[in-house]
């Protein structure tokens, strides 16, 4: 049974083709706001099976999830390859027009694209290549404009976009992840479906208009902040390719650009509706 279908992310176009007469596989919740039709950017071929004789120098690992292998300019991420059923294995040409997933069970219980980071690791290193950057953030929309929160675990991200969400005319985009690009001479943020606690995935984009670094506090304040300050935080609460020098470059270089153009400022809150009203304030 065919089960090919097109998805939209951070206004990237990703087709996903296959041919499994025995699998079952559905669309997750959180990825079906973001099934749309159109010019595709990339292609992501499902296959049953290991690829042949692909692994090379292992040059990063993120125990006991995955670990990357490069060969001759392709990269192979073994996922969950201490595991029997779930183990894939995604393959990436040096030009990430097409990608290819190998899935190891032979019972088709475990054949998913979207089990896993699979999904989150084909467009950490598709928007490497010059394209944009994952952030740990949550991100809202007011008045056609996009304020990102942005923050490690546990720094308010979820709390944050379960207060905004109950608000009138605020759309949450994600209480976790965001994809931020620069088009038309704008920085531009998306949601993503990798949702957190909160649980808000949304497929809208929005000019990015301000960036807040979270801390928790006893009461609300701002913080100016300069220099190489932001974009440290900004890069320590990315998803950037170590493994690719590039990508580094183009993503502090990114950053360097981003927090130049874009008001940068450290907001310390207390989880409660005050702080909705406080932001207001600080970005009229």
């Amino acid at each position: 049974m065919s089960k090919n279908l097109e998805i939209r992310i951070g206004d990237v176009s990703i087709s996903i083709e296959g041919d499994f007469q025995k699998s079952n596989w559905e669309i997750p919740p959180a990825y079906r706001p973001f099934i749309r039709l159109g010019k595709t950017d990339m292609s992501l071929r499902l296959h049953q099976g290991a690829p042949d004789a692909l692994v090379g120098e292992k040059v990063f690992d993120c125990p006991p999830i995955w670990t990357l292998y490069r060969q001759n300019g392709t990269s192979v991420i073994r996922i969950f390859h201490t595991l029997s059923d779930p183990e894939r294995t995604l393959v990436l040409p040096r030009y990430l027009e097409k990608a290819d997933l190998y899935f190891a069970d032979k019972s088709c219980r475990f054949i998913d694209p979207f089990y896993g980071p699979t999904m989150e690791l084909l467009m950490v290193n598709y928007l490497a290549q010059g394209r944009g950057v994952i952030i740990h953030s949550c991100g809202i929309e007011r008045n056609r404009k996009g304020i990102l929160f942005v923050g490690e675990s546990r720094a308010g991200k979820s709390t944050l976009a379960r207060i905004w969400g109950d608000e009138k005319g605020v759309d949450v985009l994600s209480d976790d992840r965001i994809i931020v690009r620069k088009k038309g001479g704008h920085f531009w943020m998306y949601g993503t479906p990798w949702h957190g606690d909160a649980r808000f995935a949304s497929p809208k984009g929005v000019r990015l208009e301000r960036v807040f670094f979270l801390r928790h506090g006893q009461k609300n304040s701002i913080k100016e902040i300069n220099g190489i300050d932001p974009v440290s935080q900004l890069l320590t609460c990315s998803f950037p390719t170590h493994w690719d020098p590039q990508g580094m470059a183009f993503t502090l270089e990114m950053f360097a650009d981003l927090t130049s153009e874009v008001p940068c400022q450290e907001l310390t809150f207390k989880p409660d509706r005050k702080v909705i009203d406080f932001v207001e304030q600080h970005t009229k």
